[in-house]
């Protein structure tokens, strides 16, 4: 549009220091400049206010851009874009210059900030442009686009997190580092929970004490399913869907088995070793009824992929560029992927994961907690002050990912994940559910708290009052694992898990001896 030609727009995106907005009412952004199409520079610290402003994840919050370095600060110009009124700063760099400020003239919003995304290459995801190192630019042009659509858009799942231990077993009240009580004790004073990623193979004992732990913290501890036998890749070494289906069904049974013999339910989410798993696992897990698979990567069979951005980003050329950007990748034929990052990612990345409504999910292994539950505090320091945060185990997360939009009696759901749990509100009667967010097959079958029904539009017996609604979605029921003959019987992998166990539960050995 031409300057004052403002007719008809719900918000105006300008370029250039000195845009006049007059007669402007609508809410606006506008930028100095675009970010360079390449930075070698320095990501600067940017600070963002503590303001309502913001979503509530990034206030307060401290980031780095190395695209915004060579922007200048907002200069005096700013108030006259800002129509005059007294601007808030959101987000200031090192030297204190503003790089991001709003305003509220006539209770319209008014942005201006130092510099707008660059265009996205042809194999960029927009999520390369919303890490660690380059954010502010995009963040104020989401900012103002959620604002704009506020009445209209579809919830964000809340914040939910936890933490994961890959490897440990209930052998023993302790595994290496890893002592259950305490690590209960410590998630109950913390305000976390951590879910151990525990080897099928390794069902076959269970210590009452370390079962206890388990049953008796439930708020604070729960297991779910590493691998199979955990012998390197194997998720991802097998490409036949017969053998995949063999290896899903019996590590299935030997977690039904762990079930049984500790009184503890384990999540039907799989952790996949080395975070590779197949097309045709993923297929396995599906027709089983995994819930979830909980990875570093959307893509998890997108193993060399080569990428310029994050490697965590790889992904299929049809995949598109919106991968990494929704609250659940849902890839393949219908599997969740709940994203993990490790301990030691840059923890400003958990705000833009709460930002875009991800999972806030930290892993590592018995070995990160050599020096104490520190790492465990710090993680839960920095994860909680992102919001009103949800733990717990990572069925529940995966179970939380769900969308709504309400209108009037009726409450509209995207399902983002197998099995969800719908928190309606007061004054709704109908459900709609749109299958299309995560099962774009029409065979999909939808149960409603157990009721299987075939359309999208449904009456609620609790018509009129707020209730918890469970809606699981799929092809069929899951396959019996029980009528799946086991792969071919193999010494190599439980001499292997002994191996590695006898080396973890050593590790404090040679802590001490060291110190």
């Amino acid at each position: 549009r031409e300057p004052g030609h403002w007719r008809g727009l719900d918000a105006v995106v300008a370029l250039g220091a000195d845009v006049d907005l007059t007669g402007l009412e609508a809410p606006a952004l506008v930028a100095f400049g675009a970010e360079p199409a390449s930075s070698g520079a320095t990501p600067e610290p940017i600070t963002l206010a503590d303001d309502t402003a913001l979503a509530r994840p990034l206030r307060a919050v401290k980031l780095h851009d190395a695209f915004a370095r060579s922007a200048p600060g907002l200069a005096a110009s700013t108030a006259a874009a800002l129509s005059a009124a007294t601007p808030r700063i959101l987000a200031a760099g090192a030297d204190g210059r503003a790089l991001w400020a709003t305003s509220s003239p006539d209770g319209l919003r008014r942005d201006r900030v130092a510099v707008l995304p660059a265009e996205l290459g042809p194999a960029e995801a927009l999520r390369e442009r919303l890490i660690p190192g380059r954010s502010l630019a995009l963040l104020a042009v989401a900012t103002l686009l959620r604002e704009v659509t506020a009445a209209r858009s579809w919830s964000l799942p809340a914040p939910r997190a936890a933490f994961v231990l890959d490897d440990p077993n209930l052998h023993w009240p302790t595994y290496g580092h890893v002592d259950y009580e305490s690590l209960r004790a410590h998630a109950a004073e913390h305000h976390h929970h951590v879910a151990i990623a525990t080897v099928p193979l390794d069902g076959w004992l269970v210590h009452r004490r370390a079962a206890r732990a388990f049953r008796d913290g439930a708020r604070e501890l729960s297991l779910c399913v590493h691998g199979n036998d955990h012998t390197g890749p194997e998720l991802w070494d097998i490409q036949n869907d017969e053998e995949a289906v063999a290896a899903a069904a019996q590590a299935l049974r030997r977690i039904q088995a762990l079930e049984r013999r500790a009184g503890v339910p384990v999540s039907r989410v799989m952790v996949p070793p080395h975070e590779k798993v197949s097309r045709s696992s993923a297929r396995a897990l599906m027709a089983l009824g995994y819930e979830a698979v909980c990875n570093t990567r959307p893509y998890p069979w997108a193993r060399e992929i080569p990428t310029e951005g994050p490697h965590w980003l790889a992904r299929p050329a049809d995949a598109g560029p919106l991968t990494g950007w929704h609250a659940v990748d849902v890839v393949g034929e219908g599997l969740p992927v709940l994203l993990r990052a490790g301990f030691e990612h840059p923890r400003e990345d958990l705000a833009l994961r709460a930002f875009l409504g991800q999972t806030l999910i930290l892993y590592g292994h018995q070995e990160d907690l050599r020096d104490g539950l520190d790492v465990l505090e710090e993680g839960a320091k920095d994860i909680n002050k992102l919001g009103d945060v949800a733990w717990g185990p990572l069925d529940a997360l995966s179970r939380a990912g769900v969308q709504t939009l309400r209108d009037g009696a009726t409450l509209h759901v995207r399902p983002l994940a197998r099995r969800v749990r719908v928190e309606v509100p007061e004054g709704v009667d109908t459900l709609v559910v749109d299958r299309r967010a995560f099962a774009p097959a029409s065979a999909a079958q939808l149960e409603v708290d157990g009721r299987v029904t075939d359309g999208e539009r449904m009456t609620l017996a609790t018509a009129g009052a707020s209730a918890e609604v469970e809606l699981s979605l799929g092809a069929a029921t899951p396959a019996a694992a029980n009528g799946i003959a086991a792969p071919p019987r193999r010494m190599w992998p439980l001499v292997r898990r002994v191996a590695v166990e006898l080396r973890d539960r050593a590790d404090p050995v040679r802590t001490r001896v060291q110190h």
